[in-house]
């Protein structure tokens, strides 16, 4: 799984507030963007938005995670994942964890 091109942007609007976008693009065309807003409140740091988005050298959608506040009828709403297939319930997923998925998508594994 070779990095062709990337894109990274941090900005940070505050001591509290601040998020992080950005594009991969991969070898063989699988292009995946994230996003993700994280603000700090009491003890830690929560991500409160984010969006992972995987799309095929077609621009055809593989996968896409968020937490737009919309399938309200999802048991994790507003946390949920969309596939080719339709929308999914899904918890919040690490960037770890999508880059897990994106790899095993271009090495054939299947989706879950």
């Amino acid at each position: 799984m070779a990095v062709v091109t990337y894109s990274l942007n941090v900005v940070q609007f505050s001591l509290e507030t601040a998020y992080i976008e950005g594009e991969i693009v991969f070898a063989e065309g699988i292009r995946l963007f994230f996003f993700e807003f994280w603000q700090r409140s009491g003890d830690g740091t929560e991500r409160e938005k984010y969006r992972f988005h995987c799309m095929d050298v077609d621009n055809q959608l593989i996968f896409r995670y968020d937490n737009a506040p919309h399938h309200q009828n999802i048991k994790t709403f507003p946390h949920h994942k969309h596939l080719p297939s339709g929308i999914r319930e899904s918890m919040p997923p690490a960037f770890a964890d999508v880059l897990a998925e994106t790899e095993a998508y271009i090495f054939g594994s299947s989706l879950t």
